[in-house]
């Protein structure tokens, strides 16, 4: 038995011993052939994943928002200078052109309203009640007004019928006072054949002199 025991070891022994260098051989082949440097390791290396991770999507790259214009800053208008008044001759001022109101010579009585009246109107026979001032007439004066002869200002109003026969006036208050309204102003320019004539009113008026009245109705009665 023994002899039988050492046999089959020897035996095996010797079949490990010839096979060996095979067994080497075929593991040496196997791990180049699969090894990445190979070819074929290299296929199964690189071979692509069947479901491939699709690539991130690209991020946007934000638009720049243009940025607004500024509104340029309102300036304030420069104020433009009033022009100065240039100052006129006290003349010029208070007295109109004598060529349209203040002729040199004056044939026929001028009547102008001075302030329109809103009361009751002055009629013949009428009793009016006024206030009244009186100049010579000089055209080349402001308004018209030579040197002053007569005025009931500060003094009671002045009393008379209008267009009395009994009691007569100078015709040019007769006929300049008809249709003035109590509250109403009137300047009256009364050539001397309506007035005084050639004789004249005494040292104060002298003959054919044209007059200027200027004057307001308080009141009718």
């Amino acid at each position: 038995m023994q002899i039988r025991s050492s046999f089959r070891r020897t035996v095996f022994a010797q079949a490990v011993t010839a096979t060996l260098p095979l067994f080497i051989t075929l593991l040496c082949v196997t791990t180049v052939t699969l090894s990445p440097s190979s070819g074929l390791g290299q296929a199964a290396a690189g071979r692509p994943d069947p479901t491939p991770t699709p690539p991130p999507p690209p991020t946007p790259t934000p638009t720049p928002k243009p940025k607004p214009t500024p509104k340029p800053a309102k300036t304030a208008p420069t104020p433009v200078p009033s022009p100065t008044p240039t100052a006129k001759p006290q003349s010029a001022l208070l007295a109109p052109e004598p060529s349209k109101k203040f002729p040199k010579i004056v044939t026929k009585l001028i009547v102008d309203d001075l302030l329109k009246g809103r009361g009751r109107a002055a009629k013949p026979g009428s009793k009016l009640k006024l206030q009244y001032s009186a100049w010579l007439y000089d055209p080349t004066q402001p308004l018209g007004r030579g040197p002053q002869f007569e005025s009931t200002q500060g003094k009671e109003p002045y009393s008379f019928i209008l267009q009395n026969k009994e009691a007569p006036h100078i015709k040019g208050w007769d006929e300049g006072l008809v249709d003035l309204k109590v509250g109403g102003r009137r300047r009256l320019i009364i050539p001397s054949d309506l007035a005084y004539g050639p004789n004249g009113a005494g040292q104060v008026i002298p003959p054919n002199a044209t007059l200027i009245f200027e004057v307001e109705l308080i009141e009718l009665e």
